[in-house]
């Protein structure tokens, strides 16, 4: 592979920062791993040797996990072709050189993009991969009323709703009496600022936590998502 190039404003991006050390470690070494499409191996067993050959305490899990939480906040994208995982960097081309070479991994569009469950890849057929066939006509209802439902409530209720649901994939639900805790915490990390709210919430969903924490930047502020410089995750 040839050298790769990790840009300086990766240091001060909001996104960067909501990932733990270890993930950052494995985006960096995805990124050198990568073809010149910007994809790569995503078989934990397979990134293991590649980019933590010398780290014994790494296990296959750590790894797997870590993938999944990339995923989730947009670093990558997952997506199996023939019964194998990869991964691509969404916006590979507007930061890394790319030479005229024909790319050593499949596209996703020549399979199936992963949904992310907050679990291993072994049980994402529940997560949606393999949904039975249902009535289209019932299902276009149903989903009219889920959307009207969804539009009354507030954005923290509809972050809780997202973040019990993932609680839910950890196989750590979220009760009505946790809930009401997060509730309160959440009052106390953001007092009368629903928004930031929502972003300690989607942060925690991204981190695969369990409960809510500050917002992990310097200035104490909900990640500005709007201004970010777009960086090749």
């Amino acid at each position: 592979m040839p050298n790769r190039i990790i840009k300086e404003s990766t240091f001060t991006s909001d996104k960067i920062s909501l990932l733990s050390d270890f993930e950052f470690r494995l985006w960096v070494g995805l990124i050198t791993q990568a073809d010149d499409a910007g994809r790569g191996d995503a078989r934990p067993a397979i990134i293991k040797g590649r980019v933590f050959p010398l780290r014994e305490r790494v296990t296959i899990k750590d790894i797997d996990s870590a993938l999944h939480a990339l995923a989730a906040g947009g670093c990558i994208t997952l997506y199996t072709v023939g019964g194998k995982s990869y991964y691509q960097f969404p916006s590979w081309a507007a930061h890394q050189r790319v030479r005229d070479a024909k790319p050593k991994y499949p596209a996703p569009e020549d399979g199936e993009v992963l949904p992310f469950c907050g679990e291993s890849r072994r049980v994402a057929a529940s997560c949606g991969e393999t949904r039975p066939k249902s009535n289209p006509i019932q299902s276009e209802s149903e989903s009219n009323n889920k959307g009207a439902e969804r539009a009354d409530r507030s954005p923290l209720e509809t972050a809780l709703d997202d973040f019990a649901k993932a609680r839910k994939a950890m196989r750590k639900p979220l009760t009505d009496k946790a809930r009401e805790l997060t509730i309160r915490e959440l009052e106390k990390l953001a007092p009368g600022n629903e928004a930031m709210q929502v972003a300690i919430v989607n942060q925690s969903i991204q981190r695969g936590w369990q409960g809510v924490f500050p917002l992990k930047n310097e200035a104490g502020n909900a990640p500005d998502y709007e201004s970010m410089e777009e960086l090749p995750c």
